[in-house]
Formats: C-alpha cells, structure tokens, sequence
C-alpha cells in the first residue's frame, strides 16, 4: 500500500467483476475505468446492483471473481480500513450525523484516519492532543467552506434543513482529501432548490487528484453534472458513454430512462 502515494492521481479499474449471494448473481462481469478530474455518475432501476458495486469498492463486499485496482494497487482482500487508508471516503443514501455534536464536530468525525494523537490525549489536556484537534478543527472548516456551509460550523444538526445535513455528510467525506469519494443517492429527500444547491456543490469537489463517482435516481442531476456515465440492470454493465450518448441510447431509454413518445 505505500508504493501509491497520496498525490498521485491514478484511475479506479474494475475488471470482470461478480458478486453473488447463494444462487443470485448481483452483479456480472462488470469493467469500466473510474477517471480522477471527472464526474461519474452510476445509475439503473432498484436492484440493478449499484450499491452492491459500491459495497465492493469499498471492501464491505467481497466479489467471487473480478478484480478492483487503484493505480497498481490490487484492492482484493483489503479490508475497509486499509481501502480508506488508501484514500477512500464514502457517504451514503440516509444522512448520518451526530446530532449531540456540532456541524465541524460532525465533519472532523472524517478525519479520525489522520489521527496520530493516542487514546491518552483524548483524557488529558496534552498539547499534541490540542494541536491536532486544532489542524482537525481548520481541515473541518476549510471543507464546510468548500461546500458554502461554513457559518453553520458551530450549529447541531437538529438546527438545519436536510439540503445543508447532506452537504455536512459530504464535507465530512472530503475534509482528508480523499482520492476516491463515493456518494451513494445524495440527492435523496431533498428539495428542488436544495437539489440545485447540491449540483453546484458537486461541480465544486471535481478535481484532477479525485476520482468521484455519484449513484443517484435524480437524472436532471446526473445529467448536468457528470461527464461519464454507467448504466447497471440487473446486476450487468448496459451502457457507458457522455450524458448525449446516455440520453440517445435506446436501450437505456427503455430499461430505465423511459421513452417520451409514450
């Protein structure tokens, strides 16, 4: 794991990869290449597999066959804790927080992988303790400010809208610049307005040093802000192209996007 170092941009690739439970095929010799600098977008109808894609990525699933590399770096048999020492973050489909801490509080909870400090620090006032609550505290708020949340930083969530709960969770998953973030539905629950305010967000996190890929049912999001996407059905790979090539794709208009003539 220490030959990749953290600010290398290399691509997520996922070769012939299957998943299985018992007798039913989740998911089916899946390849696609995951690029740093863009948008990724996964989508498909309920069941096609996309959070099981995810589950993998991540390491809670472990696929029968198939491989998962960042870089030159085989992720097989890595648990989650090495993959998100590797630089993986991820939030998922129902927002998360704390709610007996404050918003920063909540987002320095994604750091906790930095942590150099030991349990000693965290019951006497040591200085290393301090010091390092402090860069956590400046990280914590640097990522609020990025998402153009920051003046809610010393707020509890009970305190605020679902739209900022949702960029809260997504600002804990950048505050240690990861190198791969998975966002799982984070347009759920949410508004028009908040919607709007999330797309502006996520064309903010695009960065070369970062592979970001989005699973989301919202196709008005999806479409504006992704520059690649995958369509999964039934546990398959359907279709990859630019949202032009999505849109016009005769066969994901009818497994998924619908057809307007009808």
């Amino acid at each position: 794991m220490s030959g990749v170092a953290v600010s290398q941009a290399v691509p997520l690739v996922v070769d012939g990869l299957g998943l299985s439970f018992g007798g039913n095929h989740v998911l089916q010799d899946i390849a696609l290449q995951l690029r740093p600098g863009e948008i990724t977008g996964l989508i498909g109808p309920n069941g096609a597999g996309k959070t099981s894609f995810f589950n993998c990525l991540t390491g809670l699933y472990s696929p029968r066959k198939g491989s998962i590399r960042l870089g030159d770096v085989r992720l097989e048999g890595l648990p989650p804790t090495h993959r998100a020492a590797l630089g993986f973050s991820r939030s998922f489909q129902h927002v998360a927080l704390c709610p007996e801490l404050s918003i920063v509080e909540n987002v320095m909870i994604g750091l906790d992988r930095l942590s150099g400090a030991g349990w000693l620090d965290a019951f006497l006032p040591l200085a290393r303790g301090r010091q390092e609550r402090a860069r956590h505290r400046d990280l914590a708020l640097t990522a609020l400010a990025r998402l153009g949340i920051a003046h809610v930083a010393d707020e509890e969530p009970s305190q605020l809208p679902p739209g900022v709960l949702r960029l809260a969770e997504i600002a804990r998953a950048i505050a240690g610049s990861p190198r791969v973030l998975l966002l799982d539905e984070p347009a759920a629950g949410l508004n028009s307005v908040e919607t709007r305010d999330l797309s502006n967000a996520l064309l903010k996190l695009r960065s070369p040093q970062l592979v970001l890929v989005v699973v989301e049912h919202d196709m008005d999001l999806i479409m504006e802000v992704c520059d690649t996407i995958h369509v999964l059905n039934v546990g398959r790979l359907l279709a990859s192209g630019n949202p032009a090539q999505i849109r016009a794709n005769r066969e994901v208009v009818a497994v998924y996007l619908g057809d307007d003539d009808e």
